[in-house]
């Protein structure tokens, strides 16, 4: 699939967004500025297409996931940042931190410089998991 063939190297500083949420400056700011931080910004609807193409392996590490780790994995495809997974889940910032971190361990990623954990979760999940992630409330 091309976006797993465009994150292999990595997400750092990538940006991958539509062109009508280009045409929103406030957007477009913002994904530049993340750039520049060296972050990485997928537009939602990319992660939503991904995800329903996905396949699942029952045998892989998300099998391993609880239920909430699921959960806060599955609102980080539909392109939530923790404020919003908070929100949604009626969580405090530390227990989703806590959850994320759990994610990240039992994917086996390590804190890298050239990679995106957040990103490389996600991608671990599309790939594997096959369930359609709800479109952002916007």
């Amino acid at each position: 699939m091309y976006a797993h063939e465009l994150f292999a190297n990595g997400t750092a500083g990538l940006a991958y967004l539509l062109k009508d949420r280009v045409a929103e400056l406030a957007e477009l700011v913002a994904a530049l500025r993340a750039v520049v931080d060296g972050r990485a910004v997928i537009d939602p609807r990319i992660v939503e297409a991904l995800v329903s193409r996905g396949g699942q392996d029952a045998d892989s590490a998300l099998a391993s996931l609880t239920p909430r780790e699921t959960e806060v994995l599955r609102l980080m495809a539909a392109g939530r940042a923790n404020a919003g997974i908070m929100k949604d889940l009626v969580l405090s910032e530390s227990a989703v931190e806590k959850h994320i971190n759990s994610i990240f361990a039992k994917l086996g990623l390590a804190p890298e410089p050239e990679t995106h954990r957040r990103v490389a979760a996600v991608l671990a999940y599309l790939r594997q998991a096959g369930r359609a992630a709800p479109p952002p409330d916007r």
